[in-house]
């Protein structure tokens, strides 16, 4: 009866700490709750998080301009503020500046033009242009004809005509007496000229003389050019001098083949460093070699 009474009372003592321990956490709960009402939140809005916490601000790059000016490593600068310039584009207006000083024409994709621009320097000046090629910064030749040629540039398509060539400046006294041009070549032989030098640098000072004083039309031989063919040779220019002919076509200079004007005017503006020149040419289906001494 005894011991019933012990387990009885042990019962009761476990019961009562588990309502104490329950009691606790329902006071704690209430007094937590109590004081969390007791605090309003503070909702913060973007708007004043910018405020409180502003993004520092980025300086203008002239907010140094004193440093700059005061310049402790240097002479004193002056910064300037960059203006942009748009719609100011300069472009290029029309060819007026450009002359057609000769043409090569034949198969398309065999056509040349030679042009001089009046506002360059004369090293640059002149220029030997294919078909479809741009003419300096003018445009693209689109056409070649035997007197003119058309020039696209952009939506415009311009026609320039074959410059006039220069008339002999002879004296009055040489034209009255009728004397002919002097040639600057001296027949010594069948195939063999002495040319005079002074008068080869003369006549070659204007390389255009090498495209106008004949017509140049390509030698077309099995879909392949072979050298040019020279027609209109004009009387007492350069390739008459050379004892060349109307017919007659020109395959290589000192060996160097003739493929196209740029290479006709290189080989023929050589003439001024040389003592000797070999022309080979083709005269009525026959091959010749002709040979020059320059003195």
């Amino acid at each position: 009866m005894l011991e019933f009474s012990v387990k009885k009372l042990h019962f009761m003592n476990y019961f009562i700490v588990a309502l104490v321990f329950l009691a606790s956490l329902l006071l704690v709960r209430t007094l937590s709750g109590i004081f969390l009402s007791n605090q309003k939140p503070q909702i913060v809005t973007s708007g004043e998080m910018t405020t409180k916490n502003p993004a520092p601000q980025l300086k203008n790059i002239t907010s140094y301009s004193a440093i700059l000016e005061k310049n402790p490593f240097g002479s004193p600068k002056k910064l300037q503020p960059l203006t942009v310039m748009q719609g100011t584009e300069s472009k290029q207006g029309p060819p007026s500046n450009l002359l057609l000083v000769g043409t090569v024409v034949g198969p398309t994709k065999l056509s040349y033009a030679i042009f001089e621009d009046k506002t360059r320097p004369a090293p640059l000046k002149q220029v030997v242009v294919a078909y479809e090629k741009n003419v300096f910064d003018y445009g693209k030749l689109i056409k070649i004809e035997r007197d003119f040629i058309e020039l696209r540039q952009g939506s415009s398509v311009y026609k320039i005509s074959l410059a006039p060539l220069i008339s002999d400046t002879r004296s009055p006294r040489a034209e009255e007496s009728g004397s002919p041009r002097t040639s600057f070549a001296e027949k010594i032989g069948e195939k063999e000229y002495l040319l005079n030098r002074r008068k080869v640098d003369q006549t070659l000072e204007n390389p255009e003389h090498i495209l106008t004083d004949a017509r140049l039309l390509p030698n077309i031989q099995n879909g392949k050019q072979e050298g040019f063919k020279m027609l209109e040779v004009k009387s007492g220019g350069l390739y008459e001098s050379l004892g060349l002919k109307n017919g007659d076509i020109l395959l290589r200079v000192n060996d160097l083949e003739i493929s196209n004007p740029e290479v006709a005017i290189q080989a023929m503006t050589a003439l001024k460093g040389m003592n000797r020149v070999n022309l080979d040419i083709m005269r009525n289906g026959a091959k010749l070699s002709m040979s020059y001494d320059i003195k």
